[in-house]
């Protein structure tokens, strides 16, 4: 065994999990969270800044200080959780966590500061700095990425430096690569306003021309499922949510709306994706008649961290040193905060955590045993990535 593995105690990390799932950080109302995790850090001897990212909801800093000429690695997730409401009560049933927010994602943070002890508690001074940090507002569409976005500052102002970013959620693997994501509305208008439908042709009724937008995807769709995929987060996709029309059985429906997501692969940036759909509108609206305009929100690039970057490898070597495997290299479709600290804060980004199966169900659950792989995870791949 590793000697810093050997500063590694499951139970402990088993205890501090359940006391952070059992302080209730709601997604706006995170603070309580914020203020567990800074306590936490300053119980192993860390020095902690807090910061609001908005009113009462703070982001948590702790600096590692390396002794210079090393890679500088910052772990990082976010303080907040999804409404607690009819998830299964906090409780340590054999080797398991329970409870809101075990798997997403205060188990992964949990290991990130135990990872850090560890390496104090064997003697190991990195070269490079170590940042822990936490961040408020993940959780859409109530959060806005706030606490995201403010790392996101200080990342390009250098006020924190950071050659790599480790995410402590997601499976047991390292996601490296994700899909682009934006959500878009349609919505299409009728001159004549809301009239009474005998004074307007079906050919000009909004209704029937939200089902030539739905040909139009599902036209797209199969194109995009007729290309080649991206090796590790798979195809682009495009899917409608809402659809949303009218108030009155004999009240032309103006205007409609059809809402979905799109996701994109990278390679592709939003604004090709934004004029493919443009192009759809303004031959729609010349056909019709109507107005068709398309509305954007909640956009995020695509993103992937080269198999051959540092951080993988540091990550590839120490899963295979503390579990006997070497992790897998995944993408997934699913857009987080990755996106962002590639794109916005400029950094190299993975994602490496304990699970993805049960975060936002009702029964959210976290394996101890998989976080303590986790902390083993995180302290090995700083003392290669970082240096000592």
């Amino acid at each position: 065994m590793h000697p810093v593995l050997r500063h590694i105690d499951p139970q402990v990390i088993a205890r501090d999990t359940l006391e952070f799932v059992r302080v209730r950080s709601e997604t706006g109302d995170e603070g309580a969270g914020s203020f567990f995790l800074a306590k936490l850090l300053e119980r192993e001897g860390f020095e902690v800044r807090m910061e609001d990212a908005a009113p009462g909801r703070p982001n948590v800093y702790a600096r590692v200080a390396g002794r210079g000429g090393g890679r500088a690695l910052l772990l990082n997730g976010h303080t907040d959780t999804i409404p607690v409401g009819h998830c299964d009560a906090p409780e340590q049933e054999g080797g398991w966590v329970i409870g809101r927010g075990a798997e997403d994602m205060k188990g992964g943070l949990v290991a990130m500061v135990h990872a850090a002890a560890a390496l104090h508690r064997a003697g190991v001074r990195l070269a490079g700095d170590l940042w822990l940090t936490g961040v408020v507002g993940h959780e859409t569409p109530a959060g806005k990425k706030e606490g995201t976005r403010r790392l996101c500052e200080l990342l390009r102002r250098e006020e924190i430096r950071a050659d790599a970013i480790v995410i402590a959620e997601g499976p047991q693997a390292i996601w490296s690569a994700s899909l682009g994501s934006a959500i878009f509305t349609v919505e299409i208008r009728s001159p004549r306003g809301a009239i009474h439908t005998i004074k307007v042709p079906y050919a000009e009724n909004p209704a029937r021309w939200v089902g030539r937008l739905l040909a139009e995807f599902e036209r797209l769709e199969g194109e995009f499922a007729a290309a080649p995929p991206h090796p590790l987060c798979g195809r682009e996709q495009l899917n409608v949510g809402i659809v949303a029309a009218g108030d009155y059985p004999n009240r032309l429906p103006t205007p409609a709306a059809v809402t979905g997501t799109w996701r994109w692969r990278p390679g592709k940036t939003h604004a090709a994706v934004r004029a493919q759909l443009e192009e759809i509108c303004g031959r729609l609206g010349a056909e019709s008649g109507l107005s068709f305009e398309a509305l954007w929100q909640a956009q995020r690039e695509p993103f992937e961290t080269p198999r051959e970057h540092a951080v993988v490898r540091a990550l590839e070597r120490a899963g295979q040193t503390v579990a006997g495997r070497t992790p897998e290299v995944i993408g997934m479709a699913l857009v987080g905060d990755g996106n962002l600290f590639v794109h916005d804060g400029g950094v190299p980004s993975v994602y490496y955590g304990p699970a993805h199966e049960t975060a936002h169900s009702d029964h959210e659950r976290v394996s101890v045993e998989r976080l303590a792989e986790c902390a083993g995870v995180y302290a090995l791949a700083a003392m290669e990535f970082c240096g000592v």
